[in-house]
């Protein structure tokens, strides 16, 4: 999978979602149908430049916004693991262990 395409959908969902807009809403706001958005958001098409305008415009932030990384929380998860090594999860256990770890020592 194209790097740059999951983070445009995970982002295009994220704001869209974040507005209180649904695929059928969008659709209007950029003259589209509702399965040109939903081909978008599954992957099976990809916008042209000025679509990417109108889709940005529509949900009121910068065409920028829909290609970073620190858009959705999914794409700062993403990064956060690509940049650790761990998943969220293994790294939030792995620093409180060691912090229970450290109490305990101290109590005893």
């Amino acid at each position: 999978m194209n790097a740059i395409r999951e983070i445009f959908v995970n982002n295009l969902r994220y704001y869209r979602k974040q507005k209180g807009f649904s695929q059928e809403k969008l659709s209007y706001a950029v003259g589209k149908s509702i399965a040109y958005i939903n081909q978008i958001e599954n992957k099976d098409s990809w916008p042209q430049p000025e679509m990417v305008d109108k889709i940005a415009s529509a949900l009121g932030i910068s065409p920028s916004e829909l290609f970073e990384e620190g858009g959705s929380p999914g794409n700062r998860k993403a990064k956060f693991e690509r940049t650790v090594g761990n998943s969220l999860e293994e790294e939030l256990l792995s620093r409180i262990g060691k912090e229970i770890h450290e109490v305990c020592q101290m109590l005893q």
